[in-house]
């Protein structure tokens, strides 16, 4: 499983942008979050995401607002060997959706995060 993490790691964030990006992004128990997720997978999926939600135009509080939003959805929805595999596959997509930046396989979990 770490080795998965570290992987997703390098996958989704980039050294550039990564000391700009305040890195606490606390696993808060929302409602509807049926599955917990290794902290460091959470906190390297924001990372990655608000770099790439700025770069789209949102504010960085916008942005992480929306990844964590988007964090919450894939929790109440996937495990995380589940949410780890897609993660996995998204970083091979060449199709991106317009708003964030992102892999438009994760656009569903985006559905209802406003910014």
């Amino acid at each position: 499983m770490t080795r998965q993490i570290k992987m997703i790691a390098g996958l989704l964030a980039t050294t550039s942008a990564a000391g700009l990006v305040v890195a606490a992004f606390p696993q808060a128990s929302l409602a509807g979050q049926k599955h917990t997720y290794d902290p460091i997978l959470v906190q390297r999926y924001n990372d990655g995401c608000v770099e790439k939600v700025v770069k789209k135009g949102k504010t960085p509080a916008q942005a992480k607002q929306m990844c964590s939003c988007s964090m919450s959805n894939m929790q109440s929805q996937l495990t995380e060997n589940e949410a780890i595999s897609l993660l996995i596959k998204s970083q091979f997509s060449f199709s991106k959706d317009k708003e964030t930046g992102l892999p438009t396989s994760l656009s569903p979990y985006f559905v209802g995060c406003k910014a």
